[in-house]
């Protein structure tokens, strides 16, 4: 089965989605826009307010999924919380930024989901 880049996307973050939920977070926010891009996912975990960059790919022919979150995708990331914080007026919260990179089958079945906490610091 052929899925576009876009469809890809959808289905991870839809994993992602139902992952996060199992463990008891609270989904602020789906695809969340600000003037420079897009949060994935904003959610709420005890105190801490969480903001989830989803990678999903196929295979890891040419890496697993987090491999693809360079240096310049890690400074927009940050900006695009740090808008977020501002817009919301949530400056003082407590923050995390977190990862999750999802392998698929050809099917568009979960074969690998890795969640990494932490793994982004907002300066």
């Amino acid at each position: 089965m052929e899925f576009t880049n876009q469809e890809i996307g959808r289905i991870g973050e839809k994993m992602a989605n139902k992952f996060l939920k199992k463990r008891k977070y609270a989904i602020l926010a789906r695809n969340y826009i600000t003037p420079l891009g897009e949060i994935d996912i904003v959610a709420a975990e005890k105190d801490f307010l969480v903001f989830f960059e989803v990678k999903t790919r196929i295979s890891e022919k040419f890496g697993p999924p987090l491999a693809s979150i360079t240096e310049y995708k890690k400074r927009h990331i940050i900006r695009n919380c740090q808008y977020y914080l501002l817009r919301e007026k949530l400056q003082d919260s407590p923050v995390r930024i977190d990862a999750i990179g999802i392998t698929l089958d050809n099917n568009g079945n979960l074969l690998i989901l890795k969640h990494v906490r932490n793994a982004l610091q907002i300066q």
